[in-house]
């Protein structure tokens, strides 16, 4: 990866990971794995940082998604889809999440 992100970008890419490796309401080890994949990739460490709830992720998250430049959305993009197809279930309850990123952060689908 050759993009550095922010450490707000990070908070918010990293609460928005971890709402969608929820999102189903289940929470696989191969979810898990991913998201620490993704966590790893992104050069975030913070064992103390506490995700932004699901609830609040539209005020406190999503204006920082939609100002990244295309290249960081396009890593976001696909960490999402790394996260959801993890556990080998893109159930509706995900696709509904994803969609909603996608739309309301004017973030480009990336399907590998």
């Amino acid at each position: 990866m050759e993009e550095k992100f922010t450490r707000k970008e990070q908070e918010a890419i990293v609460s928005v990971l971890c709402a969608l490796s929820k999102a189903d309401f289940r929470t696989r080890v191969e979810e898990h794995r991913a998201l620490d994949e993704c966590m790893l990739e992104l050069g975030f460490n913070d064992e103390s940082f506490q995700p932004i709830p699901m609830g609040q992720l539209e005020g406190k998250a999503y204006e920082t998604l939609k100002r990244m430049s295309k290249e960081k959305k396009q890593v976001f993009s696909g960490m999402m889809t790394k996260i959801a197809r993890s556990d080998g279930h893109f159930g509706p309850r995900e696709r509904a999440f994803v969609i909603e990123i996608l739309e309301m952060c004017e973030i480009p689908f990336v399907h590998k």
